[in-house]
């Protein structure tokens, strides 16, 4: 995992009276920085000059899924891994999170979309653990998992949990997601592959506790692909929290032309693609309207330095063969309501 903290010559006394934005993005299965997916280019922006408005940046990097240990194959098909990666940047957040001005930024793409909006339901869950209390993060992470009644957010065990460890309750200021694949994180297999078992060894696992956003994200974006065609890659779109009014939640979420890697950004040989571009100048444009800085002040989408083409990532494997294409079907709700296509040529 890289890090980075904000390079800062003012002394500790004004450092300390800054409010902190906490910026955490988790990469997709298999992508490194090398990759140069949209969530790392994003991570890459964040301007790290001394800021004048009174914000300190802190900013996290986690890798995708498969990209450590001894079986990366295993990790990136089936989920390995994924526990560590929320517990990591969970840790990584209550670290740095002073008081209640601070802000929480989730930054995710395909199953680290999966894993921000976990992060997200965890914290809603049990809070954010003291520093010195970091050694019962992974029982916080095994009390959200639970799926017992007494467990959830408002009932008793989440509640004691929380009081017993004094834990902070904060806010999500911005969640962005590129794609978020597969309701459990994990791909959905036809019966013929073996769906029925790897359904049942893996929902209580890597299962979302419900697609709805938590109450305690204030800002959602989603960047959706329109043209990837395999089934078990189905998208997880976003719903408004039943517990949050409207208006205290605003989502966006907008259908993009292109295959799912191109939403999530990939360069293609040696140029960089123009459909991951367009999906990452909207989200950077999102983050900007929202407070945050980069290191440029606009992110162009020149067709003269990148290719419009499509990654078909049907191709990518065999195993993607074995199954039929199957077209993304955009329902009529997703357009009228909290969702848009993107428009560009």
């Amino acid at each position: 995992m890289l890090k980075i903290s904000t390079v800062d010559s003012q002394s500790n006394l004004i450092k300390q009276s800054m409010h902190r934005r906490i910026i955490v993005c988790l990469d997709g299965t298999w992508e490194t920085p090398q990759e140069k997916t949209n969530v790392y280019k994003f991570y890459n922006n964040i301007s790290l000059e001394n800021t004048t408005d009174g914000w300190e940046y802190i900013s996290g990097y986690y890798p995708g899924l498969g990209t450590n240990g001894n079986f990366p194959l295993l990790g990136g098909i089936f989920g390995y891994g994924i526990s560590d990666q929320i517990i990591n940047a969970y840790e990584f957040i209550c670290k740095n999170y002073k008081a209640s001005h601070d802000e929480i930024w989730l930054i995710g793409f395909s199953r680290g979309a999966y894993a921000a909006r976990s992060l997200s339901g965890m914290i809603y869950n049990v809070g954010l653990l003291p520093k010195d209390s970091l050694s019962k993060s992974k029982q916080a992470y095994e009390l959200y998992r639970d799926r017992c009644d007494a467990s959830r957010p408002m009932n008793e065990l989440a509640i004691k949990f929380r009081q017993d460890n004094q834990c902070r309750m904060p806010l999500i200021h911005f969640l962005g997601c590129f794609d978020t694949v597969g309701a459990l994180g994990v791909p959905k297999l036809p019966w013929y592959l073996g769906g029925s078992t790897f359904y049942s060894l893996f929902l209580g696992l890597h299962g979302f506790h419900d697609t709805k956003l938590t109450p305690i994200v204030r800002n959602a974006y989603h960047t959706i692909s329109i043209h990837d065609q395999r089934a078990w890659f189905s998208p997880t779109l976003m719903h408004f929290s039943e517990v949050a009014p409207d208006h205290h939640q605003s989502l966006e979420q907008v259908w993009f032309p292109g295959m799912h890697g191109d939403v999530g950004g990939q360069e293609v040989g040696a140029y960089n693609n123009l459909l991951s571009c367009h999906a990452l100048h909207w989200m950077m444009d999102r983050a900007r309207k929202k407070g945050l800085k980069f290191k440029n002040n606009e992110t162009t989408c020149n067709s003269a330095d990148h290719h419009f083409m499509y990654d078909d990532s049907y191709e990518g494997s065999i195993i993607y063969k074995l199954m039929p294409r199957q077209d993304r079907v955009i329902e009529k709700d997703q357009v009228t309501n909290n969702y848009t296509l993107s428009q560009f040529t």
